[in-house]
């Protein structure tokens, strides 16, 4: 059985919105009343499938985002693949494959 552990600031969360939408993003900050979220993408569906696209395009998308906690369903850490992508996504840094640290030692 997985235990689901709880999110914490700097983690890559994934928020339900009532309106709907999925954002992911990583938590800046986290209170009572408000989260803030920096770089928050949604969920998009394309011809390749899901893709992530800017949340909001006519604010810096750097800057950390506020939201209101009554218009949040649920935040939940992101599932670490999705992570990676987001990761990638946002900072232009690519994760090497699986055993390609081994693959690495060995050759030298």
């Amino acid at each position: 059985m997985l235990i689901n552990t709880p999110h914490k600031v700097g983690d890559i969360v994934t928020i339900k919105l009532f309106s709907g939408e999925e954002l992911v993003g990583k938590l800046h900050e986290e209170t009572d009343t408000l989260l803030k979220i920096k770089t928050p993408l949604t969920l998009v569906m394309s011809q390749q499938g899901l893709g992530l696209q800017q949340y909001l395009f006519t604010v810096d998308p750097d800057a950390p985002l506020p939201l209101e906690r009554r218009a949040v369903v649920t935040i939940t850490k992101t599932h670490d693949q999705f992570a990676k992508v987001y990761q990638e996504r946002t900072s232009g840094l690519v994760t090497a494959p699986a055993g390609m640290e081994q693959k690495i030692k060995t050759a030298n």
